[in-house]
């Protein structure tokens, strides 16, 4: 009889707090990308999940604006769930550094750099509009999707530069960035050999040139393998690029499809070393860790390495 008494209470208790988690998420704006800029100060411009309210804020850190900017709605900002993190270059080191220490909000939120305004850009943009163009780029072996944990880490590296996504005259590439300032933006055919070099291209149509007959490779998969081995006072890095494929008309030579398949992706890994690693002495696909894989001692710096480094490009195409 004791133990019947106490259901309807214990029942009661279960709904009163089922209530209560209801009315905590209808009190929150749950942030969906965030654009930031950095002067004196930093500004902020937010998105919310199913709103087309943007929320604008300052602030001498990037919290104490997203809170500023709670002032204009009557909800708490929850970040856990966000997206996107759109930033211009000065100060991105720092506040990406403020993100990943905030046990709220995942590290695989995806990151874009903006030279000028990017809260600008934020907040005149529909909210698809950024986080779907890096998707659909992504897959399309445009650019190479980054995060928050990616680019710290790369940005911790020996070089200590990034590559990422960059919204530039309405366009996305792939650019290098240091902590503080944009070291160079890559063009279309140099941001395309930076995602063969990361590997993991797929479903894409590559287009060719048979003896003057236009011909379309459809790419089903690929991965890349990046090896280094020292020789003498020389480090040879290979890129060995597996690509699983077929050209889409039938009655054509096969070995002249390899072939030009081959070169075009040598050539556009070749382009984008030249212009990272020998321009801008930057590791951005994984040098340094290949390295350090191989068990390669040594006392050079970085920049002082570059010279002595040889690539190589091994491409293996099966159907």
């Amino acid at each position: 009889m004791k133990a019947k008494n106490l259901i309807p209470p214990f029942l009661l208790l279960l709904t009163l707090n089922g209530c209560s988690g209801k009315s905590e998420v209808r009190d929150k704006g749950f942030i969906r990308t965030i654009g930031a800029d950095y002067s004196d100060v930093q500004n902020i411009s937010l998105q919310l999940y199913d709103s087309d309210e943007i929320l604008t804020g300052q602030g001498s850190t990037l919290f104490s604006a997203i809170a500023d900017s709670e002032h204009t709605q009557g909800k708490k900002l929850f970040a856990g769930h966000l997206e996107l993190f759109a930033s211009s270059p000065e100060n991105i080191y720092e506040n990406l550094s403020t993100l990943l220490k905030n046990n709220r909000i995942s590290p695989s939120c995806s990151v874009i750099c903006v030279p000028e305004n990017a809260a600008g850009l934020v907040s005149e943009s529909e909210s698809d509009y950024l986080p779907e163009l890096i998707e659909s780029s992504d897959r399309s072996g445009l650019i190479v999707k980054k995060n928050i944990s990616s680019v710290i880490d790369d940005l911790l590296g020996t070089d200590g530069k990034a590559a990422v996504p960059i919204f530039k005259d309405k366009e996305i590439y792939m650019a290098v960035i240091d902590g503080e300032k944009i070291i160079g933006v890559l063009t279309r055919d140099e941001s395309s050999g930076l995602c063969w070099l990361n590997g993991g291209i797929k479903d894409i149509y590559l287009p060719l040139d048979i003896n003057g007959r236009k011909v379309d490779f459809y790419v089903r998969k690929s991965s890349t393998k990046i090896t280094a081995e020292k020789q003498g006072d020389k480090i040879n890095i290979t890129a060995e690029i597996k690509i699983n494929g077929n050209a889409e008309e039938a009655d054509i030579d096969r070995e002249a499809v390899k072939q030009n398949v081959s070169e075009q992706v040598s050539g556009l890994c070749a382009k984008t070393i030249a212009k990272t690693v020998t321009g801008m002495k930057a590791d951005v696909f994984g040098i340094e860790k290949s390295i350090n894989a191989r068990g390669i001692s040594e006392s050079r710096t970085w920049e002082d390495l570059i010279p002595n480094i040889n690539f190589y490009y091994k491409i293996k195409i099966s159907e």
